[in-house]
């Protein structure tokens, strides 16, 4: 059980719990981690451009922003590992114990309770997909209601488990490529490089341009979201993002006659 109240006031207004320290914690070194290893990595990446000499130089030059870089790097991967033993940790305690307890313990069972997490996607974010473009096409009078985590969230989540294995290795290798040269061949050598270059400007790309603008740029966010520092959603984001969740939590806690209608482009609808 969660430590947090799911909804708490504030000057009168609900708040919805959505994240704990710890987990805001992990995000904050995530994103630091990545901001710095962009900014030390394009300049290196575009070393032809006018811009790049300046911006690598007011980062340290060749003598420092190396050295930032790689420790970036190498914390981003042991936060990868901490992150996975710690996911797996709860998954053992509230999923894998619960089937000891109720002596169902099988590898059926053990799989239908992996798939049954709140991060791993599920048929009902297939259906929201298609529920979305239904509504974008003018099909459907609403959009999807999400529960606590919706596809893009899902998405966002596990984009690390196919970035960072590709990332890590190849920085690896690059970071000791005078080493690295003496056992690999040199078509190795520029594919590492290939792969951690290109991988690391699509990561860019989404994260700065896709992910900040849902979770920061959009209207109803601009200029910043604030969960990741408080943890909490206010009730009209909860409405907006997670409805399913929200009237869940207001039926469970006895506020059922004060649920309010999902709104979308100004309007109203009953729920």
């Amino acid at each position: 059980m969660s430590k947090y109240d799911p909804i708490v006031y504030q000057d009168g207004k609900r708040l919805f719990y959505r994240f704990s320290a710890h987990q805001r914690v992990q995000h904050v070194v995530l994103f630091s981690c990545v901001i710095t290893l962009a900014l030390t990595g394009l300049p290196l990446r575009h070393a032809g451009e006018s811009w790049a000499k300046p911006m690598y130089s007011f980062l340290g030059g060749p003598e420092l922003a190396p050295l930032i870089h790689h420790t970036a790097g190498s914390i981003l991967l042991a936060l990868f590992v901490y992150h996975t033993i710690y996911w797996m940790g709860l998954f053992y305690k509230n999923h894998i114990g619960k089937l000891k307890r109720e002596n169902r313990l099988t590898i059926i069972n053990a799989v239908k309770e992996f798939f049954s997490q709140e991060m791993v996607p599920n048929k009902k974010d297939l259906m929201d997909v298609i529920h979305l473009w239904k509504y974008l096409f003018y099909l459907r009078q609403h959009p999807p209601r999400h529960e606590r985590m919706s596809w893009r969230e899902k998405f966002d989540y596990f984009a690390p488990y196919w970035g960072i294995p590709i990332l890590g290795p190849a920085g690896v290798v690059l970071w000791w490529r005078d080493e690295f040269s003496h056992i690999m061949p040199g078509y190795l050598m520029n594919a590492a490089y290939i792969m951690h270059t290109d991988e690391a400007l699509l990561a860019i790309l989404f994260l700065f341009f896709v992910h900040w603008y849902n979770v920061h740029y959009a209207p109803e966010k601009f200029p910043a979201a604030t969960v990741w520092l408080t943890g909490y959603l206010t009730e009209n984001e909860m409405i907006h993002e997670h409805y399913s969740q929200y009237v869940r939590i207001m039926i469970e806690q006895g506020l059922e006659d004060q649920i309010k209608p999902q709104h979308f482009a100004g309007e109203e609808y009953e729920w």
